[in-house]
């Protein structure tokens, strides 16, 4: 009897190490706060690190500077491909694939498969922490904050980090406590004034978005931007994201090498990239530069393409997806974003069929973007999200 007690006391004891050394997540309504080196990122009920299959998850933007929402770099990049529904994590010697549709983990250069998979969590390829971190040699740590009750630390590190975790974890109370009143004020207004630098044992959740209700008459719009330069990239993508609106850009060869981080961000988001190639070079040429380009950018291909309309027919025989549009809309500074985006609806006519409308990417085109987004709201034109598939 007395030998079984110590049996018992042992294990029991083992547990509890096990236990502080490795916290499992308490219940449902726990935090997750991401650190990437010394930084932690914005806490969104979208971005926050999950658990699955025993597995610790966080999203694939994570690890690419230009969308991890802090601008720290781990040394790598990554990019989502809806349609071929791959997620890719590289840098320059090494490039890590997960294919969505099969559950495959495999690394690009040489064959070789993992015993991992991504998964999807509000629309958003999820990655697995201990996967990604073993194969790129980074760090990772899970921690228990002490001044947040159901508070957990999730921190990605490379060799740029200054602080071991202890430090660190004491050291960014006062960010982790900021971010907490930003994510606590995002959900529940009325109650922000309550939040000081601890939280509520219960977290409220944010309900889930709704889709808008079908009344028979709406249309579906393709909407596009063609842009020659990459001037008013940054402006029209902080605009869609305010609308939560999805598009397809088409960018020329020149912007594609220019804006690799844009473009990442631009397929992080949900976004699609085609390739603009109506100058007057050759077309083949600026189709293969572009593609070169995109593939260097993103490690990702496209088949569409907005080219002349002579030639079409011949392309779409070769593969590609040319862009035929229903409207041009070129703003301009000398007219306001209402009458620009009263004008630029009534063009579409009054039939209720596809549309596909294109947008000049000019400096112009952020400061009326918004207007336009409402407008076509306001007459029951549905912004869809592109894909090469159903163009």
């Amino acid at each position: 009897m007395k030998k079984r007690r110590r049996i018992q006391s042992v294990l029991a004891a083992l547990a509890l190490m096990l236990g502080l050394a490795w916290p499992m997540p308490a219940s449902a309504v726990s935090l997750y706060f991401t650190g990437i080196n010394d930084s932690v990122t914005p806490l969104t009920s979208d971005t926050m690190p999950c658990w699955f299959g025993g597995t610790l998850y966080v999203p694939y933007t994570v690890f690419d500077a230009g969308m991890n929402g802090v601008n720290v770099s781990l040394g790598l990049s990554s990019s989502y491909n809806r349609f071929g529904q791959t997620v890719s994590v590289f840098n320059l010697k090494q490039i890590l694939v997960f294919e969505l549709d099969t559950g495959v983990c495999r690394d690009d250069m040489t064959g070789v498969t993992y015993n991992a998979r991504s998964i999807m969590r509000h629309g958003r390829p999820y990655l697995p922490l201990n996967t990604v971190c073993s194969f790129f040699g980074l760090e990772y740590s899970y921690t228990q904050l002490s001044y947040i009750p159901q508070g957990f630390l999730v921190r990605v590190r490379s060799a740029d980090a200054v602080l071991d975790d202890a430090r660190f974890v004491d050291g960014a109370r006062n960010l982790i406590n900021s971010r907490l009143r930003e994510y606590t004020q995002s959900l529940s207004p009325a109650e922000s004034t309550d939040v000081g630098n601890t939280t509520p044992s219960v977290t409220p959740q944010p309900p889930s978005p709704q889709p808008p209700e079908e009344d028979g008459t709406s249309a579906a719009v393709y909407l596009a931007f063609r842009c020659e330069s990459g001037e008013a990239l940054r402006d029209i993508l902080n605009g869609l994201d305010g609308g939560r609106c999805y598009a397809v850009f088409f960018l020329s060869p020149q912007v594609l090498e220019e804006e690799g981080d844009l473009i990442r961000r631009m397929l992080g988001s949900g976004h699609s990239v085609g390739i603009l190639a109506d100058s007057g070079e050759e077309l083949g040429d600026l189709l293969t530069r572009g593609s070169r380009a995109l593939e260097e950018a993103a490690r990702t291909r496209t088949t569409l393409a907005y080219v002349p309309a002579g030639q079409r027919e011949a392309l779409e025989q070769k593969g590609w997806v040319c862009w035929e549009e229903t409207a041009l809309l070129t703003p301009r500074d000398t007219v306001s974003p209402a009458a620009f985006a009263s004008s630029g609806v009534s063009r579409l006519g009054s039939g209720r069929g596809t549309v596909y409308l294109t947008v000049e990417g000019n400096g112009n085109t952020a400061r009326v973007l918004s207007a336009l987004l409402r407008q076509l709201d306001n007459n029951n034109y549905k912004i869809t999200v592109p894909m090469e598939t159903r163009l």
